[in-house]
């Protein structure tokens, strides 16, 4: 009885995995449709920003910032930040692709089959690779945003004596990385008494 709770539970998340891998894949078509976009329409679609997104902060500007702006900077800034998109993206419906191959074994009452701990560290390493490349597009992304401005109109008034970015690296991937090898270590060991009870058998 229970093991058929485990079996019902394994086939309802394996077809929410199944939904959120379309959305991954959703997300990558949009990102990589924006990008020539963006190259070949920027330049209109940005002259038009009147704002400035500086972490919680967004600067609104009155006038026209043209005179202000870098244009060929924010558009690699725009690029860098939708190339991360896809690595996102990507890297998100490889690891729910092989979410569905661990729950595969699940599914039949399993849990521990041959090769699943493999598979767990494939998902960390995946997570510590793309976490890591997105943090660091995003910081490339920022400043090349922040360079696109020419900031130095807000200090006129004499009020503002100067500015500094500081940039925090969210290291939440290598906290779930590790997790996932730890994962892999009990899902090996778990392997491993699961072959000793089918030799048993």
């Amino acid at each position: 009885m229970e093991q058929e709770k485990l079996r019902n539970y394994a086939v309802t998340i394996d077809t929410i995995l199944k939904i959120f891998r379309g959305f991954m894949l959703a997300a990558v078509i949009l990102c990589t449709i924006f990008i020539p976009l963006i190259l070949i329409f920027g330049e209109k679609m940005i002259a038009s920003a009147n704002s400035l997104a500086i972490g919680h902060l967004t600067i609104r500007f009155s006038g026209d910032m043209s005179g202000y702006l870098d244009v060929s900077k924010l558009r690699i800034s725009l690029i860098v930040m939708l190339a991360s998109g896809i690595v996102t993206g990507g890297a998100g419906w490889y690891c729910l692709n092989r979410l569905r191959e661990i729950i595969a074994p699940m599914k039949e009452g399993r849990p521990f089959e041959a090769g699943i701990a493999d598979k767990i560290r494939d998902l960390g390493w995946t997570v510590l690779i793309a976490g890591g490349t997105v943090e660091a597009a995003r910081l490339v992304g920022s400043i090349f945003e922040l360079n696109a401005y020419d900031l130095s109109f807000l200090l006129k008034q004499g009020n503002i004596s100067g500015f500094t970015f500081n940039y925090t690296i969210d290291l939440w991937f290598a906290a779930a990385a590790l997790i996932l090898f730890f994962m892999s270590y009990i899902f090996r060991c778990g392997e491993v008494l699961q072959k000793e009870s089918d030799e048993t058998l």
